[in-house]
């Protein structure tokens, strides 16, 4: 089975806590990028992961189908429709 190969749009604490530790543990999906613009820290639990430190370079990816959008509310709209 091909795997869905997905993005992480941030890293807080839902990211950490929840999104990343679910997509991970579900043999359907490949996690590819973590979005976190200043800091590492999804290395520590994800070292294959790409840390990407902008959005675009999620969206450049072709490879990329699906994008877990789980920022602050004022920026899901602007990421959704991108």
């Amino acid at each position: 089975m091909k795997k869905i190969v997905t993005a992480l749009a941030s890293y807080g604490m839902s990211g950490e806590v929840f999104h990343a530790p679910l997509i991970t543990s579900n043999e359907g999906f490949e996690l590819k990028y973590i979005l976190q613009r200043t800091k590492d820290t999804a290395l520590l639990h994800y070292p294959e992961v790409i840390i990407a430190r902008n959005f675009e370079t999620i969206l450049n990816d072709k490879e990329v189908e699906l994008v877990v959008v789980n920022t602050p509310n004022q920026l899901h709209f602007p990421l959704a429709k991108a």
